[in-house]
């Protein structure tokens, strides 16, 4: 999945071309999903595995959520984190990019992405608006996972002043910008159709294998 400076930065740059009326609450919903306490991923995520595949099953947040998505777009972001996150795996699968398969090489992915954050912030003018302290009321949302926003937000704080130096290994800054431009297009279109009441994606489409 990506990481929380990509969520950002891909809700930033759907706001910014989209009518989005609050922006907070939208941005905030793009990276909420992985605001959560540990074992609560795939629950915050909607992770769905059938016996070949496994899919972030975003169909069945916009069943739960549709009319919700088009009165506050706090639930419109969440939608858009795991439509990013199905398009992330895809990117991933369709061009066989080479991805860590061992605990030490994970540990080179994040890596990788505290490198990037300096050149996300740099190349595409990102600022962080959300605060510890942006007032939420008791949402239905908070059903889904044990959610720790202001911890999260505290923590992500620092990714738009990073400067780690080095090269990276698994994702780079071209793989960053080939992924934006692939797929930003088809999350506003699919953020335009939401507002006329209709999608154009599906959840299974972007599915992976399981792994035995």
């Amino acid at each position: 999945m990506a990481q929380r400076t990509i969520h950002y930065l891909f809700g930033e740059i759907i706001a910014r071309q989209m009518e989005i009326e609050d922006k907070a609450r939208f941005l905030l919903g793009s990276i909420m999903p992985d605001a959560i306490e540990a074992g609560d991923r795939d629950a915050s995520h909607f992770k769905t595995k059938t016996d070949t595949l496994v899919y972030f099953d975003f169909e069945a947040y916009r069943n739960l959520y549709f009319d919700r998505m088009l009165q506050d777009d706090l639930y419109l972001g969440y939608y858009m984190h795991l439509v990013e996150d199905a398009f992330y795996r895809a990117f991933i699968y369709r061009d066989c990019y080479t991805m860590p398969r061992t605990p030490e090489e994970v540990k080179l992915l994040h890596h990788d992405y505290h490198i990037l954050n300096a050149y996300i912030v740099r190349k595409y003018q990102l600022h962080n608006i959300l605060k510890r302290d942006i007032p939420l009321e008791q949402e239905p949302l908070f059903g889904i996972a044990h959610f720790r926003i202001p911890e999260f937000l505290e923590e992500m704080s620092g990714d738009f002043t990073e400067q780690t130096e080095g090269a990276t290994v698994f994702l780079t800054e071209s793989m960053l910008d080939e992924f934006m431009g692939t797929y930003i297009p088809l999350a506003i279109e699919e953020v335009e159709c939401l507002k006329k009441g209709t999608s154009i994606l599906k959840a299974m489409d972007y599915a992976w294998p399981r792994k035995r």
